[in-house]
């Protein structure tokens, strides 16, 4: 067993101090390694640069050699000792749901960011003793040998184990089939509880219905709650984190809802990605890029029924449904990255450059263009099955094909399941959307129309977008380039990305851009500044419509059959 013992003195520093004994087994040598990334987050971290004064001795203080051999690997000369004892400071200043933070009022800690493991053993097991403030207590889905020591069974199970330790956190339980879930509260916010608890258990019934059990004897949310603006969350096997602000708002109704979405899409994620898991991330290795072209269906399928299960749970009406399909088309038809990468490209990708959209028209999202592809699987499967099957049938089989015989699931597995259940009527979009940069509007129109919908498309009001496409953002006083539509009249003037307009015709754009350039009918001189450089570029409309706003919306008349499968799309399948 590793014996940790974690401190947190001097709060205001940020430091967490941790010390750790690891025996060694009669081993000359050993190599202990800090994780560069964290599940949850297709990148790396390095989270090594957050180490301060580390060192090793013996049991009886004999200070001992050491090197790094890797960024986050630190090879130790144990000179026969029986067991090493190593120290060090890990600095915890950054508050999200993926990070550790210490501070006056709370001791958190996520264990992937800051535990070390013994290479040769990874499967060893953790003793944690905290040594906190009196009053402190400990949110966490670990074992408790006593109120401040957790016990892991591995550094697997410690890695997927956060936990907040304050005074101050709240706790509510709910039940669900026998199973508590817990809502751990840290921050200063007002919450309707009765309403809180009665839309968790509502979206928890939704989610128990489609997989039949969920993988852990109890459930931990664990939320952060900052007077700041912030929307974060990371699942883990029987909890997660979520940080969201500013607090002070959490009494508007659309932010309550979006505590709901985040909060219904991290659940989701115990049963895909925390347990129905990818091959390539069977088991994870800590050390390196974990490669997957399958985020469509880890993050992308995690997506959709985050949000529909809301509006099957009725948490949300038709029209927040459509709001949310609405704004998924957006990104999609706002994003010239998909000419360019297929989703399954991007999935690998998020290694390369993370979660910042990137270069240029480059990628896109596993997120939104998951949640499109899963819409149109799932709207398909009702439509072949004449209302008996949908991706609620799919997502249960990989859990009880692969889930529960932790077994990692490959894309092309994937892809044979929801074959099996269409009749290879989705081969296509495997083929053209998963694998391919094909458009992705035949195949939104078609899926709508199923289920009595249809998708309508307008030209932007706004005269940048639609007449020379191109997007600003008119805020703090100025006027810059967001994005621009190749081949466009912006872009054949030669503007670009993080262009700030400082004139249009010689007339100040500040107030109202959009106004301004309209009154130049259709051609204006523009005074930009590019890195410090002032230029005058000369932009024409061309009469094309370069930017539109897309809408999903209900037909006036449907079919029986449209009608059926509404129904069946929005309360499930009857068993």
């Amino acid at each position: 067993m590793i014996h940790y013992t974690v401190r947190s003195e001097h709060s205001h520093r940020h430091f967490i101090q941790f010390e750790a004994r690891f025996e060694t087994h009669g081993r000359s040598s050993m190599a202990l390694q800090l994780p560069s990334w964290r599940p949850g987050r297709y990148e790396l971290g390095n989270f090594a640069k957050n180490i301060h004064g580390w060192m090793a001795r013996t049991a009886d203080g004999r200070s001992l050699n050491f090197r790094k051999t890797t960024k986050d690997l630190w090879l130790v000369d144990t000179q026969g000792a029986d067991s090493i004892v190593i120290h060090y400071n890990y600095y915890a200043a950054d508050l999200n749901a993926g990070s550790s933070f210490l501070d006056e009022d709370q001791l958190y800690v996520n264990p992937v960011n800051c535990f070390f493991y013994d290479v040769d053993r990874p499967d060893e097991s953790y003793r944690i003793e905290l040594n906190l403030p009196v009053g402190y207590r400990i949110a966490c889905g670990l074992e408790k040998e006593s109120d401040h020591v957790l016990l892991a069974k591995s550094f697997d199970e410690l890695a997927d184990s956060p936990w907040i330790a304050s005074a101050s956190v709240k706790q509510l339980t709910y039940h669900v089939n026998d199973v508590a879930y817990h809502l751990w509260i840290q921050g200063e916010v007002k919450l309707d509880e009765a309403r809180l608890l009665n839309e968790f258990i509502a979206f928890t019934k939704t989610q128990i219905a489609i997989f039949g059990d969920i993988p852990c004897r109890e459930y931990h949310f664990l939320f952060h709650f900052v007077p700041y603006f912030l929307r974060h969350g990371v699942e883990h096997s029987n909890s997660t984190v979520i940080a969201m602000g500013p607090a002070a708002d959490f009494q508007q109704d659309h932010l309550f809802k979006d505590l709901l979405g985040i909060s219904c899409h991290e659940l989701f994620h115990t049963w895909n990605v925390k347990n129905i898991r990818p091959v390539e991330m069977m088991p994870y290795d800590f050390t390196r890029e974990n490669y997957s072209e399958s985020g469509f269906v880890y993050e992308g399928v995690t997506t959709y029924y985050g949000d529909m299960l809301l509006w099957r749970s009725g948490a949300i009406s038709d029209e927040e449904w459509f709001d949310m399909i609405n704004g998924h088309l957006q990104d999609h038809f706002s994003n010239h990255g998909r000419h360019n990468l297929s989703v399954s490209q991007s999935s690998w990708d998020t290694w390369l450059d993370g979660y910042v959209p990137g270069i240029p028209w480059r990628k896109v999202s596993i997120y939104n263009e998951g949640f499109l592809i899963a819409l149109i699987c799932d709207l398909t499967l009702i439509q072949t099955s004449q209302n008996r099957n949908s991706l609620d049938h799919v997502m249960r089989d990989l859990y009880e094909r692969f889930g529960k015989m932790r077994k990692g699931y490959s894309k092309v597995d994937y892809q044979l399941l929801i074959a099996q259940y269409a009749h290879d009527a989705l081969d296509d979009v495997f083929e053209e959307l998963v694998n391919g940069t094909s458009g992705y509007l035949p195949f939104l129109q078609s899926a709508c129309a199923i289920a009595g919908l249809q998708i309508q498309a307008n030209p932007s009001s706004k005269l940048a977008e639609s007449a020379y496409g191109m997007s600003v953002d008119e805020g703090n006083q100025k006027v810059s380039i967001t994005a621009v539509v190749p081949d466009s009249p912006a872009d054949k003037s030669g503007l670009w990305y993080g262009d700030e307009i400082i004139a249009v015709n010689n007339q100040s754009p500040y107030k109202n851009f959009q106004y301004v350039l309209r009154m130049c009918g259709g051609s204006a001189d523009l005074i930009v500044q590019r890195k410090g450089k002032l230029m005058t570029i000369s932009i024409q409309a061309d009469g094309n419509v370069w930017l539109k706003k897309y809408r999903c919306e209900r037909m006036a008349e449907t079919t029986p059959e449209a009608q059926s499968c509404w129904t069946t799309w929005k309360h499930g399948v009857s068993n």
